[in-house]
């Protein structure tokens, strides 16, 4: 890799860094930790919205961010995981309201299930990795309002959220 692309490397995770370190630092993380890198990912873990901490794996190189064990228990082939899939493609549609919406310009966005559980992906376009480290968190918190909506049995089962 070229002089440039370290130095293009190096602002783009300050800027994830500050994204995140930002959350921590108003309370919305709690325990927010990176953990060392390896082969050039790093991990960031912190507890949010359920009671297990996340993992959100950050991948300067490619600009991916990739919650790994945000929804377990969800069958690859059940009813869950097509309606979360379908949700999740639909974050990046025009008539959402920008706070909201995933700007394909800028990155896409994408759900798969791996051993049992829902992963979320953003991939940040180049320049553009601050900006996803705040889509994916907010996407994360985007499909807990609509498994609280429309799938509560999920959350009562898998993050002990109260069934009233």
């Amino acid at each position: 890799m070229s002089v440039k692309g370290r130095v293009a490397e190096a602002a783009e995770l300050s800027g994830v860094r500050g994204c995140l370190q930002d959350y921590a630092d108003r309370g919305v993380f709690r325990g927010y930790a990176e953990l060392p890198e390896r082969r050039g990912s790093i991990v960031f873990r912190f507890s949010w919205l359920g009671r297990h901490p996340y993992d959100l794996r950050y991948e300067p190189g490619t600009g991916a961010f990739t919650f790994l064990n945000a929804f377990p228990e969800v069958g690859s082939r059940s009813p869950l995981s097509y309606a979360l899939k379908k949700f999740v493609e639909g974050r990046s549609a025009e008539a959402l309201p920008d706070h909201r919406r995933i700007d394909p310009a800028r990155a896409s966005v994408s759900a798969s299930v791996r051993q049992g559980a829902l992963r979320l992906q953003v991939l940040a376009k180049p320049g553009e990795h601050a900006y996803s480290a705040n889509r994916v968190v907010n996407l994360l918190h985007e499909v807990h309002l609509y498994l609280s909506l429309y799938y509560p049995e999920y959350l009562w089962e898998n993050y002990d959220a109260p069934q009233e």
